[in-house]
């Protein structure tokens, strides 16, 4: 009893662990629009993958008994993680623009298809790091963890995923499309679209 009792509690747990991720994720996407009008792209961004680094970090560091506090830091960063994934798809729109600017030629499909490859080869190689990691910590299905795979588990939820937003973030913090430039830039895509349909008459 007290162990089909246990296991129930546990399931419970991360039944709400998962839904209140999905539900803080949906709740980041609807912030979107109105971060972006206060900050602009880059800066949303910007916030949302420093916001998750750090508390990705605490995560790390939160006691174990500390239920609440844990669910708390799984909205938090599954709001930032919201945040990010719509703007990515806007930005690479931006960045459609851009190559035209620089370029004279628009090359949103070679574009948009690198993205969705990268993005592909990106779940490919999580899934199988997950995997690999899992068994350097000594992870056993269905069996009670050892220490190490404990403390693994604990590092995949917190501190790998912090390096990786942290590096995120470095790289958007080098990122030049602000929102004044793509303003110049689409003023000035429109001026020369304007004169090549003058020529064509």
């Amino acid at each position: 009893t007290f162990s089909f009792t246990f296991m129930s509690a546990s399931v419970t747990l991360i039944t709400i662990y998962l839904v209140l991720g999905q539900a803080a994720n949906i709740l980041g996407i609807m912030l979107v629009p109105t971060f972006t009008r206060l900050m602009g792209k880059k800066y949303t961004f910007l916030t949302a993958t420093v916001g998750a680094t750090i508390f990705s970090i605490l995560f790390y560091f939160f006691p174990k008994d500390g239920i609440y506090g844990i669910l708390v830091l799984q909205i938090i960063i599954s709001i930032c993680a919201g945040i990010v994934s719509p703007l990515l798809w806007s930005m690479y729109a931006d960045i459609s623009d851009y190559s035209e600017w620089k370029t004279g030629r628009r090359a949103t499909g070679l574009i948009f298809s690198s993205s969705s490859m990268s993005q592909k080869l990106g779940w490919t190689l999580g899934g199988s790091l997950t995997g690999w990691l899992l068994f350097y910590f000594g992870f056993e299905a269905n069996a009670i963890q050892s220490e190490s795979a404990l403390t693994g588990i604990c590092l995949m939820m917190s501190i790998f995923p912090a390096i990786a937003t942290g590096i995120s973030a470095l790289f958007i913090s080098r990122y030049p499309l602000s929102e004044k430039r793509l303003s110049e830039i689409s003023s000035d895509l429109e001026n020369r679209r304007e004169i090549a349909e003058q020529n064509k008459i």
